[in-house]
């Protein structure tokens, strides 16, 4: 009987996962180049469009007067972030400064709608309402009828709020929402905004600066009248009760089916933004195998229902059990995930950024994107990169897709050098559990106002 390759052996992720090293065929790249070439041309035609329309609707002219601290004009702001997961998640210390700079303030925020789950409960927030503008981005959207229902019924939810403050953290598509609010002040990045939409408008856009995204948000919030504080490099999330005794039963049953009494250890597989910031399934199976074999690991891993398929492909490749619950949980409930594990090894992913807002200890594995800009935001995670010369190479324009059909970057980190880093990180999470009291009643709540 022949025995099977070693897991770091290269070449073991094509076996797996053949979309993952495959060049695109010839027409693949041709309509690749055509689009990255017809782009940036229709965006330049939107935005002098847009910005027309912007300039003859802009109302009063002149620049207003600096939003301060305070102010007792503002009694309802809203906060745009209708992007994906973590960015979300990293948008949350925007919300806590503007909180400290208006405490009697209402603060709603508009996410996606699959992203309201992660803000349940926060004490900052009056409402967290779900809207999922990129619809309008499908030409086939704007000939049915239920897509302008639906805008019309936001739009009047929106304009019947009467918001003083609109902050646009979403770039070209935020500006116009926030514009469609009617709100009196709008603040967001020049660079990202179309002529005339925003009233307040903060010099720069995302990346123009070398910062973490954390502090591309509290920029805006700071120029918004918000108040930041050291606290706030780092998101926190308030976890659910209710979402937590459910995972902490499923976790239960898990333990007592795969008779694994060692510490939950939660791989996510999946990265919604990108394929090439994945790890390899072969080698998210080998780390499993591993963690079970030498530490009795409850090795857990989760993902999107879309991510599903990814995920039973990590368990088929592993010679161990394993607990699935990719596409069996629901966002409270991930939230709540992360928090009872003793670490969770992703890469750059939202599950990634809830995991360091909860308090988890995180090994994140980085290749096309850059951790100075999207890395863990808790100050003892653990990133494991190799600096090629190639990586990074995301630029936000696209999806993190490798250029050369074979992301050497994910696929050189070995599951041995993961492996050594979780046990780093379980020798802390075993010396934070030795020098705390019971945790039995507690859970992770915001952090405090000064």
């Amino acid at each position: 009987m022949t025995s099977p390759p070693p897991r770091d052996a290269p070449g073991i992720a094509a076996a797996s996962d053949p979309d993952y090293d495959t060049r695109p065929p010839f027409e693949g790249r041709l309509r690749g180049a055509l689009a990255r070439a017809i782009k940036p041309v229709a965006q330049r035609g939107l935005r002098m469009a847009l910005g027309m329309v912007g300039y003859m609707t802009r109302g009063q002219a002149g620049t207003p007067p600096p939003l301060v601290p305070g102010d007792p004009r503002i009694r309802r702001i809203l906060v745009v972030r209708v992007d994906l997961l973590g960015d979300t998640v990293l948008s949350t210390p925007a919300v806590r400064a503007l909180r400290r700079g208006y405490p009697s303030a209402r603060i709603d925020m508009l996410v996606q709608p699959a992203m309201t789950g992660v803000l349940r409960g926060d004490p900052d927030l009056a409402d967290v309402i779900g809207y999922n503008p990129h619809i309008w981005r499908s030409p086939s959207a704007w000939f049915q009828p239920r897509t302008w229902i639906a805008g019309y019924a936001m739009l009047r939810r929106l304009r019947g709020k009467h918001f003083d403050l609109a902050i646009s953290v979403s770039g070209d598509i935020g500006s116009i929402l926030t514009r469609l609010t009617n709100a009196q002040r709008r603040v967001g990045y020049t660079g990202e905004a179309y002529r005339g939409f925003l009233t307040d408008p903060v010099p720069g856009a995302r990346y123009r600066a070398h910062q973490h995204e954390v502090r591309y948000v509290l920029r805006l919030a700071e120029a918004a009248g918000g108040i930041a504080a050291p606290e706030d490099a780092r998101p926190w999330l308030r976890v659910d009760a209710e979402a937590r005794r459910q995972v902490t039963a499923l976790l239960r049953q898990g333990r007592h089916q795969l008779d694994v009494p060692g510490p939950v250890i939660t791989m996510h597989a999946g990265a919604r933004n990108g394929q090439a910031k994945r790890w390899p399934p072969a080698h998210l199976a080998a780390l499993a195998d591993q963690l079970v074999e030498e530490l009795g690991a409850l090795v857990v891993l989760t993902g999107a229902p879309h991510e599903k398929p990814l995920a039973d492909e990590v368990a088929r490749l592993a010679h161990v059990p394993l607990l699935n619950l990719a596409g069996g949980t629901t966002i409270p409930q991930l939230v709540a995930l992360l928090a009872e594990s003793a670490v969770v090894v992703s890469g750059d992913s939202g599950p990634m950024h809830i995991a360091c807002a909860v308090g988890a200890r995180v090994v994140a594995l980085h290749g096309p994107t850059d951790p100075d800009l999207s890395g863990p935001t808790a100050p003892d995670a653990i990133v494991l990169r190799h600096r090629l010369w190639c990586a990074p190479c995301y630029d936000a324009s696209a999806t993190a897709e490798c250029r050369f059909g074979n992301p050497v970057c994910m696929k050189a980190l070995a599951p041995r050098m993961v492996f050594a880093a979780v046990r780093r990180q379980l020798q802390r999470h075993e010396r934070q559990e030795a020098a705390m009291p019971n945790q039995d009643e507690m859970y992770v709540a915001a952090a405090p106002h000064p």
